[in-house]
């Protein structure tokens, strides 16, 4: 099953492929489906397609916003990314995140409604740079070699929160809009709220679906490689 999407289902809707709908399928190593749930607007939508990553992906911002964004990849049959967007949809409403609960504990950290000029910010270097008022501060930390990846002025008016996890790469990416609010220790407070609210583990990580699936096929494959030759 290939270029076919299912949009905006509600979230008392389950998730079926309409009738005479998406029956174009092309010959791939694998299959994907890319899965979008919009809490802040008890809604969901899947696209069906050819892809080689999996990653998942969560984007918070005000209004309140929260989306969490799957990308699976799998290889066992023809119907495989549909039997799993089935079964992962019940899961991921069942969720049922409060939106508003997340964002009002993570905005003392993001926002500064006072704000109207330029604010100062840290650099990759920690030193203390000047932003205009266009600008926000940001910071990007790799959570797979715990260090920070970049830090700094970026442009844009509303600060906002992603979490990307995938197979090459991992990070938590925040945009805030008060003085020197850039921090590790910021990461480190919103790291925590993630994880109270069953966003992410401790770590701030959570394995894209996908990633676990290949790295249980691949150690079945290696274990019977094994086997048959020694």
């Amino acid at each position: 099953m290939a270029d076919c999407s299912v949009n905006e289902l509600r979230f008392d809707q389950l998730l079926q492929i309409p009738a005479g709908q998406c029956q174009q399928y092309i010959s791939a190593p694998s299959c994907s489906v890319g899965l979008t749930f919009e809490y802040h607007k008890q809604k969901y939508s899947a696209r069906f397609q050819h892809s080689l990553v999996s990653w998942d992906y969560i984007y918070i911002t005000s209004g309140p916003y929260l989306s969490y964004d799957i990308h699976y990849l799998c290889s066992k049959e023809t119907k495989c990314a549909l039997l799993y967007a089935q079964k992962r949809v019940n899961e991921m409403i069942n969720r049922a995140y409060n939106v508003t609960r997340v964002y009002g504990q993570l905005a003392p950290f993001l926002e500064n409604p006072l704000r109207n000029d330029s604010i100062h910010c840290y650099n990759i270097y920690n030193e203390i740079i000047m932003c205009p008022s266009k600008q926000v501060c940001s910071m990007e930390y790799d959570q797979r070699v715990n260090k920070v990846k970049s830090r700094g002025c970026e442009s844009r008016v509303t600060p906002r929160i992603y979490v990307h996890d995938g197979e090459s790469n991992s990070y938590f990416h925040i945009e805030c809009d008060s003085d020197l609010c850039n921090t590790d220790e910021t990461y480190l407070e919103i790291r925590k709220i993630f994880a109270h609210n069953d966003l992410t583990d401790i770590n701030g990580r959570f394995i894209a679906a996908g990633t676990k699936t290949m790295i249980s096929t691949l150690f079945i494959i290696f274990a019977l490689f094994f086997v048959i030759v020694f």
